[in-house]
């Protein structure tokens, strides 16, 4: 679990690192180079398209090795709580092998997501164009029920991830429903985990404001690296807790899951009457 850490901070420092320099270096060369002049205007639109696929590039590979790590993630824990051993090979296979589920359950779930943050936007919206005492109420007390609905109705989504890769053939809204099966009577605990984790970062990420203030161009670098390992670290946590939560679910409901070797299979817990 540990070179699997070092592997979601390390390479998305790198990325970002990269991705900064090269964004600053970018600005740095086209304020000497171009002006509003309309010689100069077209060189502007082509930097500012360079700047939007580099942009780009860094997303996709930011989520890209956030993805792989997180499906890394979910195996070791399972392999760890189970008591089995998941040598590098059967690591990287079962990666292979499994990588599309877990993201087509992502897109499921982060469509219904996606709802409450078009909800919270609206909001904001309405807060920032007609600025009174009411309007300012209502979008503070319906954007906080938002955002703790859509932290409960996660619960589903993270544990259908799990889902996703510890079990065989499960993926997508298939996923979703066999989340929302065996999280049945255990859904509390998943949300005060996604409250404590939240309330958590954001406590963290306020202190780290408070304390660095503003520097200028390298506090944004700092900034930006920080909150990329953070967010790393805590979807890392977050994957490990869930998957630990899905075997719990499992033994709520009389179920118990093992893994061997890439076949996982669950065996029902029955009273055989002598």
């Amino acid at each position: 679990m540990a070179s699997i850490a070092v592997f979601s901070i390390l390479f998305p420092s790198i990325f970002f690192l990269l991705f900064s320099f090269s964004v600053q270096s970018l600005i740095n060369h086209m304020a000497d180079h171009v002006s509003l002049a309309e010689p100069s205007y077209q060189n502007l639109l082509k930097y500012l398209a360079i700047l939007f696929i580099v942009q780009i590039a860094f997303i996709l590979a930011f989520v890209t090795l956030s993805h792989f790590s997180g499906v890394a993630t979910i195996l070791v824990s399972a392999t760890s709580y189970t008591g089995d051993i998941l040598s590098l090979q059967d690591l990287f296979s079962s990666i292979k092998r499994k990588w599309k589920s877990p993201l087509t359950t992502t897109f499921n779930g982060s469509r219904q997501n996606m709802r409450y943050s078009l909800v919270i936007g609206v909001l904001v919206a309405l807060a920032v164009l007609y600025p009174n005492f009411i309007t300012i109420s209502i979008a503070i007390l319906f954007g906080i029920a938002a955002i703790v609905f859509s932290l409960y109705l996660a619960v589903v989504t993270i544990l259908a991830i799990v889902v996703s890769v510890v079990e065989e053939c499960s993926s997508g809204k298939e996923a979703q429903e066999k989340a929302a099966e065996i999280v049945e009577g255990q859904r509390s605990l998943g949300f005060l985990l996604n409250l404590f984790i939240n309330l958590l970062f954001s406590i963290i990420l306020l202190g780290y404001w408070m304390i660095l203030g503003d520097r200028g161009i390298l506090n944004v670098t700092i900034y930006g690296l920080f909150v990329v390992n953070m967010a790393s670290l805590v979807k890392m946590f977050v994957l490990m807790a869930y998957t630990v939560l899905y075997f719990q679910c499992k033994k709520h409901h009389g179920e118990e899951t093992a893994i061997l070797g890439k076949v996982q299979y669950t065996k029902l817990i029955t009273d055989i009457p002598v």
